[in-house]
């Protein structure tokens, strides 16, 4: 429903998307998608595997090697987010 409404304002109003606003709406909404996931991903994923998972709190050695998986994972994503 929300793509065939946003097909009739796109055609009814002729967006222009080299305009300003229609920048600034395109970065907002990205974003603010962004956003969500990185907090969907950190709160309801990775949390729920390191505080909540009986075998991290009886391991220290596999928690420290967990969050350093974790930390060199997320800098490979964003190094590689470079070239993308």
């Amino acid at each position: 429903m929300g793509i065939v409404l946003g097909m009739i304002i796109f055609s009814a109003t002729g967006y222009d998307d080299s305009s300003a606003n229609a920048l600034i709406m395109e970065g907002l909404l990205g974003s603010l998608s962004s956003g969500i996931l990185i907090y969907m991903a950190l709160v309801d994923l990775i949390a729920v595997d390191f505080f909540h998972n009986k075998m991290m709190a009886s391991a220290p050695l596999l928690k420290k090697a967990s969050f350093i998986a974790l930390t060199l994972g997320s800098v490979s994503m964003s190094v590689l987010a470079l070239w993308a």
